[in-house]
């Protein structure tokens, strides 16, 4: 199974992505937020550059905070994470469904479904949907439910 990340993306693209429409709320309220000083408030059309830039690494910022972690627990699982070219690509001998597999019982699936280029062996539409759990080891299965309190129970 092959998995491939694109950390960061040609600047001109990671230029326009912070403006490409729809736009997140969470990047209009930072776009806004750091147009204050401009006489005309610019529109998503005709940001400053400073503004963009600002947009763009912030982006890069929270793919990376989400991304660094996710391949850490890759490199732990005994995957191969190596650079190729400008794309972080991460491997194990499994096949797409036994990986696939392993990353929803690790409870990654998530993030990484959220990061993963199109390029990458993407899971079949039934093992994408749900996720696993993490798996922790001290968790311990809750005793059985002794089911409602009685008067008797209850301790004052």
């Amino acid at each position: 199974m092959r998995l491939v990340f694109r950390p960061i993306r040609r600047a001109g693209e990671e230029l326009r992505a912070v403006t490409r429409q729809p736009m997140s709320r969470h990047m209009e309220t930072y776009v806004e937020m750091h147009s204050f000083g401009f006489p005309d408030r610019p529109t998503p059309e005709d940001l400053p550059v400073s503004v963009r830039i600002a947009a763009a690494a912030k982006e890069i910022h929270d793919r990376a905070a989400i991304l660094s972690p996710v391949l850490r627990r890759l490199e732990n699982l005994g995957w191969d994470v190596h650079i190729e070219g400008d794309q972080v690509v991460a491997s194990t001998p499994l096949d797409p469904e036994a990986g696939w597999d392993v990353l929803r019982h690790q409870g990654i699936v998530d993030q990484i479904l959220g990061l993963a280029e199109r390029t990458s062996d993407l899971p079949a539409a039934r093992l994408a949907v749900g996720g696993g759990e993490p798996v922790d080891p001290y968790f311990t299965e809750p005793a059985e439910d002794p089911g409602e309190p009685t008067t008797s129970s209850i301790s004052r």
